[in-house]
């Protein structure tokens, strides 16, 4: 079974997404979950159990990095679904709920992976 459902471009991006976004990318920032790995399977099951208490529900969003399709829509129904999007996306993800409520990120550091996560509180 596929976890991709195609891609999504008919909403902007949420402004909290990209205030966090900014947020999590400075320096200074500390995030809310760090993992040591080389191995991408251990990586997929990091991000699979950080998701399990992030409530992006079973269907979500991944950022593309494409200007004309800018999410692609995915299902958690699959096991090893977070591997697929490593293998396909990258190292580095922003996930975003189908509601566009809550937010996991992932970033590839040069000797760790960091994870943080976003609400929008409004």
């Amino acid at each position: 079974m596929d976890i991709f459902r195609g891609f999504v471009n008919d909403f902007p991006t949420p402004d909290w997404v990209d205030r966090s976004l900014s947020r999590f990318r400075r320096m200074g920032s500390q995030p809310d979950f760090s993992i040591t790995t080389e191995s991408l399977m251990e990586l997929g099951d990091w991000i699979e159990s950080i998701e399990r208490g992030s409530s992006l529900g079973e269907e979500s969003l991944c950022k593309t990095g494409l200007q004309h399709f800018p999410w692609l829509k995915y299902s958690y129904r699959r096991p090893t679904w977070a591997e697929s999007l490593l293998r396909t996306i990258g190292r580095d993800l922003v996930l975003l709920s189908a509601d566009r409520k809550t937010m996991l990120v992932v970033f590839e550091e040069e000797y760790e992976y960091i994870a943080f996560t976003a609400s929008d509180l409004t």
